[in-house]
């Protein structure tokens, strides 16, 4: 008699097939609670951020957090305050602001191409083609084009649906931060909803089933 022990071992990133963003960057009412934090710019939107690319492996939580902080709320207010009591002088610092978008941008995208390296992502959104004018700053790669332009156009779209897709696959350490789908339909956490009362986003919209957190690999043991 043949006995079979199951094993079981975690998939690496390197393994996961390749698939398309979990949900649109515009489709930010599909996960209600990620969606009214992206809306806050004081400090939630700058969270998300930080949760992303801590989940994700690219940077840091705190440095993350505060990096963001410093080009969304600290930078823009600063130079507020300045244009409102030296108009002259605020006229003259205003171009950072420009600066500042930019510089976000460019750290979202390396971050969002970070994420599309390890997890496997895939495709373009509109903003492909509607920034195509960038593209020569990525020597025409349509994914890096897509990524900086999500970021320089909406900010908070490009954050939420990174942390709709961490959270719908339970990617990284996202648990750490989101109750994931499927527990928030079990134990009826997400917004105090009975159980069931949430599910993940559409499978027409997700493009590809969920992807498996655990391959089993079942090997015979000795005779007994």
């Amino acid at each position: 008699h043949m006995a079979q022990q199951a094993t079981y071992s975690a998939v690496e990133s390197s393994d996961l097939p390749p698939q398309r963003w979990s949900t649109g960057v515009f489709e930010c009412v599909s996960d209600p609670q990620v969606c009214v934090m992206g809306a806050c710019p004081m400090g939630c939107v700058q969270y998300l951020y930080a949760a992303n690319a801590d989940s994700a492996g690219v940077e840091p939580f705190e440095t993350a957090f505060f990096k963001a902080c410093g080009l969304t709320v600290v930078v823009p207010n600063v130079i507020g305050a300045v244009a409102a009591t030296a108009p002259a002088v605020g006229a003259a610092l205003s171009p950072l602001n420009t600066l500042t978008s930019i510089a976000l941008a460019w750290f979202g995208m390396s971050n969002r191409s970070y994420m599309r390296r390890r997890y496997n992502i895939r495709g373009v959104s509109e903003c492909a083609w509607a920034c195509s004018c960038f593209s020569f700053m990525f020597d025409g790669d349509e994914e890096k084009t897509d990524d900086f332009c999500c970021y320089l156009c909406c900010f908070s779209c490009a954050v939420c649906q990174e942390t709709r897709h961490l959270r719908r696959y339970n990617l990284g350490t996202i648990a750490t931060k989101f109750t994931p789908y499927d527990k928030a339909i079990d134990d009826g956490t997400f917004l105090g909803r009975p159980a069931g009362g949430y599910a993940p986003p559409a499978p027409a919209s997700m493009r590809r089933e969920a992807i498996p957190v655990a391959t089993v690999v079942v090997a015979p043991s000795k005779a007994v």
